[in-house]
């Protein structure tokens, strides 16, 4: 045998002892993938059963201590009955206008 063939030899043992420490890692991220997949299609209907749960009544920290997470997708629509609203606000008269708003933004004098 010569020193080449030597050389080969010892490479592909090498390089068979990492395959094989390849092959569990290979077949856990398959497993892995599929378990994300599945998952991912739980999204939607866990985020329309809390949304249910939360206009039956339910808080956000009562459904916490039951252990519901917050979904990481709220379904479409309305949006949530406590979100913060934003005032817009008018703006005042101009440069000596003697003018104001009333309540209800109404020009008034």
């Amino acid at each position: 045998m010569t020193r080449e063939d030597d050389f080969l030899r010892r490479m592909r043992e090498i390089q068979d002892d990492r395959e094989k420490a390849i092959v569990p890692l290979a077949a856990v991220m398959a497993e892995r993938k599929s378990l994300k997949d599945q998952l991912a299609e739980t999204e939607v209907p866990y985020g329309r059963a809390y949304a249910a749960a939360e206009a039956a009544g339910w808080s956000t920290e009562e459904l916490a201590r039951l252990g519901a997470e917050v979904p990481a997708r709220r379904p479409k629509g309305r949006p949530r009955k406590h979100a913060l609203t934003t005032k817009t606000t008018v703006p005042g008269p101009s440069s000596g206008d003697e003018e104001s708003l009333d309540d209800a933004g109404v020009q008034v004098g």
